[in-house]
């Protein structure tokens, strides 16, 4: 009898050790979306789920944001807070939902993320949680001031495939590089402005490298936090409603609190020396059709009939 409670109590406390899950994300704490609702949410996770949960957080020193993807999907690591057009390359699906019309509550009673989840099922990866920003996410920030027409013709614009069509509307060139590259780009003149979340260049300091923020800003923003599917199946069913739930939280404060943040960030970035410019009417007419055209157009040619089945599903619902 003795010998049979030390073994239950030996069973008892393996089950109570906790399983380490890797989580990669996309940005380091500059980011403001880390310390408000990746922190908390990976803090949130471990003490609901009362040690069964364990994450050590990495980020893009650890693996480059635009390669993140596939090391996840292959367990190497086990979550991933990431952006569509960090993966365009494989799969250009989240790229394309951006283009998606309605607002939020719309876009999530439409079904649209969970058809989005069953593609990335596909990659072996499983969709826990898709906060967004409500509409006016983007903006481009500037070392000159738009020219007389209002547009940035002959300008080289840091930007990932998701504002090629914006861009060219304005008359400017894209150039693609990571994250941590565009202080270093907008200092040298490499390039001649980055287009960025509205939120995020005051914390990295880019007002010391670029003088104007061009106005209108346009779209929506919608940052994933996946799991590596196998990892996922072997939760237990509370650990993944655990996940789900926390994950509803922080998709609701990040939507609440993006408006907030964005009008600050633009008052703090003024405070800082920069000037908020408009582009020329022409172009702010054009713009958010060029903004959800190009996002279509630019996936369909990556990956026509995936693209097509959204699309087509996404209208169906009245999107």
């Amino acid at each position: 009898m003795k010998r049979m409670l030390m073994l239950a109590l030996l069973l008892a406390a393996q089950a109570a050790v906790a399983a380490e899950y890797r989580w990669l994300s996309g940005w380091d704490r500059n980011y403001p979306a880390m310390p408000i609702i990746i922190e908390p949410f990976i803090k949130e996770v471990e003490a609901a789920s009362k040690g069964s949960i364990k994450i050590i957080h990495s980020g893009p020193e650890t693996v480059p944001a635009f390669e993140q993807l596939q090391p996840v999907a292959s367990g190497a690591f086990h979550f991933l807070y990431t952006h569509g057009a960090y993966h365009f390359g494989t799969t250009p699906v989240l790229t394309a939902f951006e283009g998606v019309g309605g607002d939020e509550k719309a876009r999530r009673a439409s079904g649209v993320l969970e058809w989005i989840d069953r593609h990335y099922q596909k990659l072996g990866l499983k969709l826990v949680a898709s906060p967004m920003t409500p509409d006016g996410g983007y903006g481009i920030l500037l070392r000159q001031p738009p020219g007389p027409a209002g547009d940035l013709q002959g300008r080289k614009i840091r930007g990932t495939p998701s504002y090629t069509a914006v861009f060219r509307m304005l008359g400017a060139t894209p150039v693609q590089m990571p994250p941590g590259e565009i202080y270093t780009a907008l200092d040298k003149g490499v390039v001649d402005g980055a287009a960025w979340p509205v939120i995020g260049p005051l914390n990295y300091r880019w007002y010391e490298v670029a003088k104007y923020v061009l106005r209108p800003s346009f779209g929506f923003n919608m940052n994933p936090i996946f799991m590596n599917l196998q990892a996922w199946n072997k939760l237990s069913e509370t650990e993944k409603k655990i996940l789900t739930d926390i994950g509803k939280k922080y998709e609701a404060i990040w939507y609440r609190e993006y408006a907030r943040l964005a009008d600050e960030e633009d008052k703090a970035l003024v405070a800082k020396g920069m000037q908020i410019v408009e582009m020329g009417a022409a172009q702010k007419a054009k713009l958010k059709d060029a903004w959800a055209e190009g996002l279509w157009d630019l996936s369909m040619q990556k990956s026509k009939k995936d693209i097509e089945e959204m699309r087509a599903f996404a209208k169906s619902k009245g999107l």
